[in-house]
């Protein structure tokens, strides 16, 4: 991006980030997550910072707050309010402390650090005034607005019962002898989250609040304190204007907030003080495994100096102290520029439009496609090329386009057209009753050919390890395979020819391929790749149908032995068998399409997709050279549990204590429960365990039981 094309981008960012903090933190609508005004001021503060001539003094980041509303009285603030300097990686948080080393002249000086959670509130500030033998009398609060003055909000606050409307301060406590005139104390006045589920019962669709923060800005701003007083509003307070500072002696944030609860004024307990960065890591991390839990809405963690008298020598920029920092937890959603729009061929021909898009870090992971799903999707979002658009991570895993920010729209930008052919054989599309996505109909079209290799090496259907997308690539360049039954023909000769291949790359991926011979006949079906069948409707055929089994012999369960977690944490309880494709093949037919289609969970659609497949004769040609090459399926026969879960249906999240996801869902099924990938009413229980992401709120939302593992073990005895 060039100076001008920068100009225009700057331009377009710093209207559309006041007009948001005008909605957020005025009108209390939430027309984007915070993270997505997060994401469009990082990028506005990089810009800025490539073309620092670009910056105006009315930049939004050279100023704090939001405008005022002009309802309420404005009152200038006794010191002025700074904003935090935001930090969303461990190597930020490096950088943080290497500036703080450089700008004090001495690169080895150790700090300590003091930390507390960082309430998703509005910010306020509380006056105090002395009136006589040291008491102070509440006399004002006033909202951060643009950090010089702010609004008069004294008669909302006052409704806040935690906050005391006179404080006693004992005399002897003043390094002076006299007392200060006044007490500024900042905090942060938040709903809690039970609170919002409260307020809202009784509130219209159109009135509804989105999210704590809204309504506590919402019910401060009223000009009716009874409306207030209703709301159950909270305040957690962590700074004290500086001449109130030095005048009790306070020489540490720690000090400062024990001075503060001592003096009756609400502080959260969650703070610490720590002696290092790697410290400070380990209470971010366990903040974010307790997010959900809390009873507020935090967005990570403010670290400060502990030292005041290092705080001082550090002071501030124009707008932010040197000595602090925002820790914010990695975003759910991000911005990012659409550089293209490609159309992808999915294994079973499904065409994907793909969003390309200027790097973009999200949840931990630096992301530069995003799935659009489909061609009504496209048009319903009016996705162009140059657009600014939303994202986020379906399922914390796939990314995915969830909207366009119109107003940073170039003024060229041209609806997408469609494309009426395949992109990688040129077939004309067509679309399926009842279906939005498009299909390529060719079954020799390549790029299905190559989406079916890899789906059939992937980690929950065959599981060969070492089978990469260039690998398959070469493969098929080289003329090694055709179709996967080829995989287990593969000699040494024919990897080492291969680039990158050398003797003990060769040696892992043949043992791999050995190995994935003796396969699940779950993963078997899944591999497959026929259409409709995932991986829930392949573990369900697998459970309903009485495959036909033969005993193995020694060497077979010996080798069988060498392939962990190929059945889950009660592998040493299972008798396995084996099932020969053949024999699997006529026990399948024997199912007719309304026969297979009346299995619980199965129906018509999926029963009809697996007999048209069982119906092509290259399909079954492709069986027996999967049986000829020595692959044979295996079927666990489970040690005999009561099906405590019958009926019930489970959504995991988050990482287990014990338990890998794999394992769960194995208990769960074994017992007579379903495992949905979301949670809905019909959820009856939501298994969750560390960093469980949004799923754990919309079970809270909709009332949904929640357990970890420990109370999941209890349930099966």
């Amino acid at each position: 991006m060039d100076k001008t094309e920068a100009a225009l981008r700057v331009e377009k960012l710093r209207q559309e980030i006041w007009r948001l903090n005008r909605a957020y933190f005025i009108e209390n609508r939430t027309d984007v997550s915070e993270d997505v005004r997060d994401a469009l001021k990082q990028e506005l503060i990089a810009l800025e910072k490539t073309y620092p001539e670009l910056i105006t003094p009315d930049s939004p980041t050279q100023r704090v707050g939001a405008p005022l509303d002009g309802r309420l009285p404005k009152v200038t603030h006794l010191t002025p309010k700074e904003s935090l300097t935001d930090a969303f990686s461990e190597e930020e948080m490096r950088e943080w402390e290497d500036l703080m080393q450089r700008y004090l002249g001495d690169e080895h000086l150790r700090f300590t650090f003091e930390s507390e959670l960082k309430i998703d509130g509005l910010n306020i500030s509380l006056l105090y005034e002395h009136a006589k033998d040291g008491q102070y009398r509440y006399v004002r609060a006033v909202t951060r607005g643009n950090g010089m003055e702010g609004e008069d909000v004294t008669h909302t606050i006052r409704t806040i019962e935690s906050i005391p409307l006179t404080l006693t301060l004992s005399i002897n406590r003043s390094q002076s002898g006299d007392h200060p005139r006044f007490l500024e104390i900042s905090g942060e006045v938040f709903m809690t989250k039970a609170a919002l589920q409260k307020l809202n019962i009784d509130l219209p669709e159109n009135e509804k609040f989105a999210n704590p923060r809204n309504a506590a800005a919402g019910s401060v701003r009223q000009l009716d304190p009874k409306i207030a007083a209703e709301r159950d509003l909270r305040m957690f307070c962590y700074a004290l204007n500086t001449a109130a500072s030095d005048a009790f002696g306070i020489r540490t944030q720690k000090e400062l907030m024990t001075f503060l609860d001592a003096i009756g004024i609400p502080t959260h307990a969650g703070f610490d003080v720590v002696d290092s960065l790697e410290d400070v890591q380990k209470i971010f991390e366990k903040a974010g495994a307790a997010r959900a839990d809390l009873p507020f809405d935090i967005d990570g963690l403010v670290v400060k100096i502990n030292d005041r008298r290092m705080q001082r020598d550090l002071g501030s920029t124009a707008k932010a102290p040197r000595w602090a920092r925002a820790y914010k937890f990695p975003a759910e959603q991000k911005t990012a520029q659409i550089i293209d729009i490609i159309l992808q061929v999915g294994r079973t021909g499904a065409i994907t439009p793909v969003a390309h898009l200027t790097p973009t870090l999200i949840a931990g992971s630096t992301v530069t496609r995003a799935t659009l799903h489909n061609e009504d999707e496209i048009h319903r979002l009016d996705v162009r090329l140059g657009d600014t658009v939303v994202l986020q991570k379906a399922g914390d895993v796939i990314p995915e386009v969830v909207q366009v920010l119109q107003n940073l729209r170039p003024k060229d930008a041209q609806p997408f057209h469609y494309p009426k052919h395949c992109p990688s054989c040129g077939t004309d599309l067509i679309k399926h009753d009842g279906e939005v996505a498009h299909y390529c109909p060719n079954p020799r079209c390549s790029a299905q050919h190559q989406e079916r290799l890899e789906h059939f090496v992937s980690r929950y259907a065959f599981n060969i390890e070492g089978f990469g997308k260039e690998t398959i690539v070469d493969l098929i360049a080289g003329g090694f395979i055709d179709d996967p039954a080829d995989l287990f023909t593969l000699t040494p000769e024919d990897l080492l020819q291969l680039p990158h291949f050398k003797e003990k790359k060769t040696e892992n991926l043949l043992r791999s391929i050995e190995h994935a011979k003796r396969v699940p006949v779950e993963r078997f079906l899944f591999g497959l790749g026929i259409r409709h069948i995932g991986r829930e409707t392949a573990d369900l055929l697998a459970r309903s149908i009485d495959w036909p089994t033969r005993t193995l012999t020694i060497k077979e369960k010996k080798e069988i032995q060498t392939q962990t977690s190929l059945f889950g944490a009660e592998e040493e309880q299972v008798q396995v068998l084996g099932i020969g494709i053949e024999d699997m093949l006529k026990k399948l037919k024997t199912y007719d399409t309304e026969t297979l289609g009346n299995i619980h969970g199965i129906g018509v659609v999926v029963a009809a997709s697996v007999h048209e497949w069982i119906r092509e004769e290259e399909n079954m040609e492709l069986l027996r050279k999967l049986e000829a090459n020595g692959v044979f399926c295996l079927q666990p026969e489970r040690a005999s549990v009561s099906p405590v879960f019958a009926g019930k249906t489970f959504v995991i999240t988050g990482t287990l204590p014990k338990l890998s996801r794999e394992e769960a869902r194995a208990m769960i099924k074994d017992r007579g429960g379903k495992v949905s990938g979301s949670v809905s009413k019909k959820t009856d229980y939501l298994l969750h365990g560390a960093d469980p992401g949004s799923k754990l709120d919309d079970a809270k939302a909709l009332g949904v039981p929640m357990i970890e593992e420990e109370d999941f073990l209890k349930l099966i005895g």
